[in-house]
């Protein structure tokens, strides 16, 4: 084996490695774009259901929490009243 290829072949591991990472980085832009908004909407939910909803004003923070993570998910709507 000749000694040129020794550091070929180290600045090819080098280059590849680092490809590899930023592609990495590039790929979790989106997520962590998701997750900066659905933090946003969790805190600002929390702050509205403390402050101003008043039949929630006796509840613990865990089930204000939990309110507030079904709204951020999309899981509370407004309900289609059945008419008789």
């Amino acid at each position: 084996m000749s000694t040129n290829k020794s550091p070929n072949l180290i600045k090819y591991c080098a280059i590849t490695s680092t490809t590899a990472i930023f592609l990495i980085f590039i790929s979790l832009i989106p997520v962590s774009k998701k997750a900066f908004y659905w933090n946003q909407c969790f805190k600002k939910t929390f702050q509205w259901i403390d402050k101003n909803e008043m039949e929630l004003k006796n509840w613990d923070k865990a089930s204000k929490y939990s309110i507030a993570v079904a709204v951020c998910n999309g899981a509370v709507y407004e309900p289609k009243l059945k008419k008789k």
